[in-house]
């Protein structure tokens, strides 16, 4: 009977720990759907499931049904920083619309049928698809159209310019149509010395392993991330990185001085 006591008390405290952390995964903010799963599994493993020690990860890819979706799930925690979908390389149709000012408002024109004398004379090879209509016959422009609003260009993009936050390092996104390649080369020359200076960019996606459990995590990282991958300066944890919100202060550039 004592010897039962004994293993039941270890036993009970894991299950408090156990819940105390699934609380906070529940909790947590930044764990989206994937990564609530897989510090769900690892706690599991570490917790509650009768595992061999040092095979936490073996025994969280049982939890997951799937070695290989545990390999995706710890790459894709490896701590980085992510950039903006905006700052991809779109082409003219996807890309967002050219942030230049707008001179004259922007008016609706809806589309006019073109129609031609020998459009009755052609001959079909094959009978014409479906139309597939975008807006029903009743169609109302809004009243006021965000290019008037914002007071922005709107037309469709082909110049990119990227801007480094000089606090945090995140990429900020600039695009500009054709007429106004002016205004783009404006912008490069503006941000040119601020992207010079700019810090490495605060991680803005995983790291969410470390915070929960103790391992050597760069090791594991390394195996699982891409080869590109590399540790950042702010820590592999997510709870030491700065906050976006407010992050440190900017450090002067260096100057030489002659001696």
């Amino acid at each position: 009977m004592p010897a039962n006591s004994t293993d039941a008390a270890p036993r009970l405290d894991r299950a408090e720990k156990h819940a105390e952390v699934v609380h906070r995964i529940y909790t947590d903010h930044r764990a989206n759907g994937d990564a609530r799963e897989l510090l769900l599994a690892v706690a599991y493993a570490v917790f509650i499931a009768p595992g061999e020690p040092g095979r936490v990860l073996t025994t969280a890819a049982k939890a997951l049904r799937g070695r290989r979706r545990l390999d995706r799930l710890v790459a894709d925690d490896a701590p980085r920083y992510e950039p903006p979908s905006a700052a991809g390389d779109w082409g003219p149709g996807g890309a967002p619309g050219c942030e230049a000012p707008r001179l004259r408002p922007y008016v609706y024109r809806p589309r006019v049928k073109v129609t031609g004398p020998q459009e009755g004379e052609a001959v079909l090879l094959r009978p014409p698809p479906t139309p597939l209509l975008h807006a029903s016959g009743g169609f109302a422009p809004p009243h006021v159209d965000h290019r008037n609003a914002e007071g922005i260009c709107g037309a469709n993009s082909h110049h990119k310019v990227l801007e480094l936050d000089p606090r945090t390092g995140w990429t900020i996104p600039h695009w500009f149509c054709k007429r106004h390649v002016d205004h783009a080369e404006r912008v490069t020359g503006q941000v040119r010395e601020q992207n010079e200076a700019a810090p490495e960019p605060i991680p803005n996606r995983g790291g969410l392993l470390p915070s929960y459990f103790k391992a050597h995590w760069e090791k594991v990282y390394r195996h699982y991330a891409p080869v590109s991958w590399k540790p950042p300066s702010y820590g592999l944890s997510a709870d030491d990185w700065p906050d976006p919100g407010n992050p440190p202060p900017v450090r002067p550039r260096r100057r030489l001085r002659p001696v």
